[in-house]
């Protein structure tokens, strides 16, 4: 929303008009920060509710940064996995198997045609798998191989972003309109 400010050319007019306009530039910033709050209030919310689909969702942390900025401020989400390491397998962080998956039972079930392009178990050369959609893993804590399909895609970031992107334009209306 444009602010007009109009002043003659006396010095007390002209001090007036700075004045204001520095209570403009504050306010300005304010609306700026309020934007940035509300907009990662909205990321988290669907970030954790697609967080909390899945079973590695406990291991997983949301939180939002916003820092002051000379043109107004900067947001910023993030989240951060807990690193899960296995005897004989290579460490791997939760979140990332939160937001891509892992194992081709689930991505089967998301994109039924992963098998044309090639994707899937057993699809890089030289690799058999015993099952077609899923593989067993030692389990330190039962002590005894576990069979697993993997884990289930949820996106947490994929769509808290795009929910954040979706709301700017309304939220932007809404906190600079006043």
């Amino acid at each position: 929303m444009a602010k007009k400010i109009s002043f003659n050319l006396s010095m007390a007019s002209i001090r007036a008009a700075q004045q204001e306009i520095q209570k403009y530039q504050q306010d300005l910033s304010r609306k700026c920060e309020i934007l940035c709050r509300r907009l990662t209030e909205e990321g988290i919310r669907v970030a954790q509710a697609h967080i909390d689909e899945s079973p590695l969702g406990k291991t997983i942390i949301l939180r939002s940064e916003i820092t002051p900025e000379q043109a107004g401020c900067k947001a910023i989400l993030f989240a951060v996995g807990q690193i899960k390491e296995s005897d004989g397998f290579a460490p791997f962080n939760t979140l990332l198997a939160v937001e891509f998956g892992a194992g081709i039972y689930h991505n089967k079930k998301q994109n039924p045609k992963a098998s044309e392009f090639g994707i899937g178990v057993g699809t890089f050369p030289g690799q058999i798998h015993a099952f077609e959609d899923g593989w067993y893993y030692w389990s330190e804590k039962a002590k005894r191989w576990e069979f697993t399909h993997g884990v289930k895609a949820t996106m947490p970031m994929y769509y808290a972003g795009k929910e954040m992107r979706e709301k700017l334009i309304s939220i932007a209306r809404e906190v600079f309109k006043s």
